[in-house]
């Protein structure tokens, strides 16, 4: 194959990668608290190794990871006393059965025994790492700027707000979820009772990026075509020789 049929390749095989990260981008539009996830792309230059001649080096693209993209998200007012949102820099911590994770969806509810969990029955942690508990009956739950809880007026605990120095480290799971390798700190954003954050992905940039990405991989297919055409037009002229 000629250089311009592998360089051809690399693109596509990058273009794909950025495809699939744009595609989830759109699928979690209304996701709450979802961050957009970007793809980072580095230049490869091939040296020339050949001892006769000495050709130009070959520069090609390649696809090096992904980072996320953790600038707050409209809030959306909801009204639920359970529901918060992270005016900052930081993230809920919840309990799974894989141990603490991180989440920006503030979308909390109580269970049957009183304690604030989130869509998925995680129980909310509060400053210190434990479960946060109402007391049964409570009418009215007050939520202050520092994630204060009051139910019907006595503080029943302080939803915590932890942040990361790298925030990059964290690692992505299902349902808006993120593992952290290191520890956190406690973070001085504001909670916002009553208001969701929605997820950061801007559309018209998605859709637009994709159609963008799309043509990009069609015009290196047509190339790596172009490259297969010639080929076979040499070896069938070969032949006839």
């Amino acid at each position: 194959m000629e250089n311009s049929g592998y360089l051809a390749l690399a693109r596509q095989v990058a273009l794909d990668r950025a495809i699939d990260v744009t595609a989830n981008n759109i699928a979690n539009l209304r996701t709450t608290g979802y961050k957009a996830e970007k793809v980072l792309f580095q230049q490869y230059v091939q040296q020339p190794t050949s001892p006769v001649t000495k050709p130009d080096p070959m520069s090609s693209v390649v696809q090096v990871g992904t980072f996320t993209d953790y600038q707050n998200g409209a809030f959306e007012k909801t009204g639920n006393a359970l529901d918060f949102a992270i005016q900052g820099e930081g993230f809920f911590a919840v309990q799974t059965d894989a141990g603490t994770r991180y989440t920006r969806d503030g979308s909390f509810q109580l269970d049957g025994t009183g304690q604030i969990v989130t869509k998925d029955g995680q129980p909310v942690l509060d400053a210190g790492g434990s479960a946060i508990q109402v007391p049964a009956g409570a009418n009215q739950i007050v939520v202050t700027g520092d994630g204060q809880v009051a139910a019907d007026g006595n503080v029943v605990g302080q939803i915590g707000v932890q942040k990361f120095d790298d925030p990059q480290s964290l690692v992505r799971e299902g349902s808006g979820l993120y593992s952290a390798s290191t520890a956190p700190v406690q973070s001085d954003a504001a909670v916002v009772q009553g208001m969701v954050e929605d997820s950061n992905v801007q559309p018209v940039l998605e859709l637009t990026r994709m159609m963008e990405t799309l043509r990009s991989f069609q015009a290196a297919q047509q190339m790596v075509d172009s490259q297969h055409q010639l080929a076979l037009d040499a070896i069938s002229k070969i032949a006839k020789v």
